[in-house]
């Protein structure tokens, strides 16, 4: 009523990525509330694995330190190859050759050592942030609102052929799209009717 952006924007997961949850808060001042991309590295499926959530993140010093106690030897900020901005954190060969726990840090040859790839601190704190809330009681909770959404776009497309449009230009599509919408809502008051 008051043509304000809603403070949360319930998406899913395509949307929840480092960069773009930092950039619709700053930008538009709105929290993309979704799941968050699996992790899909090895360390997942291995129990006992280091994965980088393992690791100690010291931001202000410029450093990480693993599971064993050991310290980095270089922080890098690089960018890569679609030119976003990604910290690369390096361990020492002598302290990863000889380690007891390699095999549940790392799979590289044996002659390097652990490097950590590493979203800029901003975007890190953002994705945490979102991992938490998306696992927490409250945001699965608030989470289930969209599946409303979900049931209407899926309906709309394997129902109606919202994917595709019939006509070449703007002001047709459009019109397609507010007769299916018009469809769809008189489907959903004959199933109503009926007690579907």
């Amino acid at each position: 009523d008051k043509a304000l952006a809603p403070g949360d924007h319930l998406v899913d997961a395509a949307y929840v990525s480092a960069d773009l949850l930092v950039q619709s808060v700053q930008d538009y001042g709105m929290a993309l509330r979704g799941p968050t991309r699996p992790d899909v590295s090895w360390q997942v499926h291995v129990e006992g694995a280091y994965r980088p959530d393992d690791f100690h993140i010291d931001w202000e010093q410029q450093w990480a330190r693993c599971p064993q106690d050991k310290r980095s030897i270089s922080w890098t900020e690089r960018l890569d190859a679609h030119d976003r901005p990604f910290i690369q954190v390096r361990f020492s060969q002598r302290d990863c050759t000889p380690c007891d726990h390699r095999a549940l840090c790392t799979r590289i040859k044996s002659s390097q050592a652990r490097v950590l790839k590493l979203h800029p601190q901003p975007q890190h704190e953002a994705f945490k942030a979102a991992q938490a809330w998306f696992e927490s009681d409250e945001g699965k909770h608030q989470y289930r609102r969209r599946a409303g959404v979900e049931g209407t776009i899926s309906q709309g497309v394997r129902a109606f052929g919202m994917r595709r449009s019939r006509y070449r230009g703007l002001d047709k599509t459009h019109l397609q799209n507010v007769a299916i919408a018009a469809a769809m809502n008189v489907d959903r008051l004959v199933a109503w009717f009926d007690g579907c």
